[in-house]
Order: structure tokens, then C-alpha cells, then sequence
């Protein structure tokens, strides 16, 4: 039997500014393998940030989600208002998902070691 995985999820609220936010979700290995459509290794500079940005809809496949294993160091994702933004840390062995395709998004920041990180984009949003 296989052993479902959590991930964080970042994902719109329901609210009329479709704010982004942190949730949770759990999927198992054979999930992610049917709705993977590409998988890269990334290793990433220390320090390197992006102000807020989406995890938009990709031109062939339509609504994807952004699923991403950190390996190696880690990162800081934010979400919330943009005037007050809650930060939260991905380190070795976390699993983070992003959806969020609207609203004013997300922002992150990678850790003072760099990360390295493996990155699957899934077929539909995780609910």
C-alpha cells in the first residue's frame, strides 16, 4: 500500500479577492504520476526572490498545479495581502503545491543555502 504524501498547498481563497493562501492536502505516489505532464531537478541561488507572481494556467494544458519536492536547502513562500504577507519555510523532505491562478498571488524567497528541488507540473488544481 502506498503512503500518501502531504503537501502545502497554496491556492486562492474564496473570498472576491482571491487572495492566495496556505492550505493542506495529501496525494499518493501513483496520483502524481498519472497527472504529471514534466518533472525537472532545479537548483536555485541563495537569496534569489520573486515579488508576488501566479502560478498560471499553462498555454497547452490549461489549469495546472506547480508541485514542488525540496531536496536540498529550502525556501520561503508568502501569501496573504500583499501589504501583509504570512511567511512560511519549505525545507529537505516538504512537498509544496501551487494553484494559485488568480488574484494578486504569491511571493518567495530561496533560503540562505539555495535549494534544490524537484519540479512537477500536474494535469487540474489540487483541491
Amino acid at each position: 500500500m502506498q503512503e500518501a504524501i502531504k503537501v502545502s498547498l497554496v491556492r486562492c481563497a474564496t473570498m472576491p479577492l482571491k487572495r492566495s493562501e496556505m492550505a493542506s492536502a495529501t496525494l499518493l505516489p501513483a496520483a502524481i504520476a498519472e497527472k504529471t505532464i514534466a518533472t525537472v531537478q532545479q537548483k536555485l541561488n541563495a537569496n534569489e526572490a520573486k515579488g508576488l507572481h501566479l502560478a498560471a494556467a499553462h498555454p497547452e494544458h490549461g489549469q495546472v498545479t506547480y508541485l514542488q519536492e525540496v531536496t536540498e536547502g529550502g525556501f520561503f513562500v508568502y501569501v496573504g495581502e500583499p501589504d501583509a504577507l504570512q511567511e512560511y519555510w519549505f525545507g529537505v523532505g516538504d512537498w509544496v503545491a501551487f494553484n494559485d491562478d488568480a488574484g494578486s498571488g504569491h511571493a518567495s524567497k530561496i533560503g540562505p543555502d539555495g535549494c534544490t528541488r524537484t519540479f512537477r507540473m500536474l494535469r487540474g488544481h489540487l483541491s
